[in-house]
């Protein structure tokens, strides 16, 4: 390729040029886009694809990325309010792929999307990006990085991470085209490549924005945020310079016959755990904190702790954080370990073998998740409070999380090895 040549009429610079030949055994993929825009944005008051960003809507942000980076073609899927994306579409030199069948959900778009890329190619392409048009952060220059590293002759499945968790746009080798289409069984895309999704290989970029979407209100001002920052990393560790931060694990939970999963559900202290509490409250009075409040998670095993601990130290407040939650396990919540493996013995089985990235259903999610949520609040906490030490009552995995993130480390199984006691007080200064 020389430079001035163009791809898909979007001029190709210098500098990606250099990009591309930076790796030595670089292939280079022939790559079409599929973006989501046909859906209500019911979860949004306001229609996703037009809404502003910078000087440009969304859908123009989304077009914009993929063309930077070298997709050809762009289909955009439309349904809901097609005419008012017509204009854009044209004018930006991608295509549109229709969807009368929009409201049957998202997986018929995707479908609709697939078939339009590979009517619009006729000479084929290796594969293809899917993206929702919700997230508009992506850049051009994070989905060129993201490519870069995928291997044209690895028939894999691939998703761009930030600090393990999973975002868009998600990479789909051409070879899965045909049976996505024919695909009629339940659980949509994840059911139609179900068989292959051990083999999806995960590419850390260190950028945000690929899990950044648009899906609520609170969703579009991450955004607008991330956007308003020039993609500017909101750092933790620079924000907690200085101060001390103590991690109170809760007590004993009253107790089930036998062991089972417990993540979110709300479980209430024992009396042995309210003991707990209070010699808590001792060990932490030995580093005479100052604060003016405790945070909590707001599950009950949590906020008793901390409320324990509130009226011991007479600390004035308590205020509790979803964002500090033990980690969600969707349907395995609450149920018996030897009914699960009983039940489900392949699935217990491939959460053993990948523990950190194994997610049991949609609502629950792996540890790579909930490092970013439990970051999330950490930085919005410490933005708020300007206090000198920051005190949390929390659980296992959430304070493992809240270590990494204070540490700068990712996500790890030698997280697992860090015991974290009952009723035990972990103190950190970040310096």
């Amino acid at each position: 390729m020389k430079q001035g040549e163009t791809r898909c009429g979007t001029p190709v610079d210098a500098d990606t040029i250099r990009h591309e030949n930076s790796r030595s055994n670089f292939q280079y993929l022939v790559v079409g886009a599929v973006i989501l825009a046909a859906g209500y944005s019911s979860r949004m008051d306001g229609f996703k694809p037009l809404l502003p960003l910078g000087g440009k809507s969304a859908l123009e942000r989304v077009i914009g990325a993929f063309q930077a980076a070298g997709a050809c073609p762009i289909a955009v899927v439309t349904g809901h309010r097609r005419d008012e994306l017509l204009p854009l579409i044209a004018q930006s030199g991608a295509v549109e792929a229709f969807n009368p069948d929009y409201e049957k959900g998202m997986f018929s778009s995707i479908k609709a999307g697939i078939q339009k890329i590979l009517a619009a190619a006729p000479e084929g392409c290796d594969g293809f990006l899917l993206m929702p048009v919700d997230c508009a952060a992506v850049t051009g220059d994070t989905i060129r990085f993201f490519l870069s590293q995928i291997d044209r002759n690895a028939p894999a499945l691939a998703a761009p991470c930030y600090w393990g968790k999973k975002g868009h746009p998600l990479w789909i080798p051409a070879r899965y085209a045909a049976e996505i289409l024919s695909y009629e069984g339940g659980g949509g895309l994840k059911g139609a490549l179900k068989p292959y999704e051990a083999c999806l290989v995960r590419v850390e970029t260190g950028s945000e924005s690929v899990v950044l979407d648009m899906d609520d209100r609170e969703g579009y001002e991450a955004v607008l945020a991330y956007h308003n920052r020039n993609g500017a990393e909101e750092d933790v560790r620079a924000l907690a310079g200085g101060r001390r931060f103590f991690f109170i694990r809760h007590g004993e939970i009253r107790q089930h016959a036998d062991k089972i999963f417990l993540g979110q559900q709300d479980v209430p202290l024992s009396e042995t755990g309210r003991k707990q509490a209070a010699e808590a409250a001792a060990a932490l009075r030995a580093f005479a904190p100052r604060a003016e409040k405790i945070y909590s998670s707001d599950l009950c095993r949590a906020s008793e702790t901390a409320a324990i601990i509130a009226e011991a130290l007479r600390i004035p407040a308590v205020e509790t954080l979803p964002a500090f939650r033990e980690i969600a396990l969707g349907a395995w919540d609450g149920r018996l370990v030897d009914e699960i493996k009983r039940e489900h013995p392949a699935a217990y089985e491939q959460r053993g073998r990948a523990l950190l990235a194994y997610k049991i259903d949609a609502k629950s999610e792996n540890f790579y998740d909930l490092r970013y949520r439990v970051q999330k609040g950490l930085t919005k906490l410490l933005k708020q409070d300007a206090g000198e030490d920051v005190i949390i009552a929390a659980h296992a995995g959430a304070i493992r999380a809240a270590l990494a993130c204070l540490r700068g480390q990712a996500m790890s199984l030698a997280s697992f090895e860090e015991a974290i006691a009952l009723g035990s007080v972990t103190a950190y200064e970040c310096r």
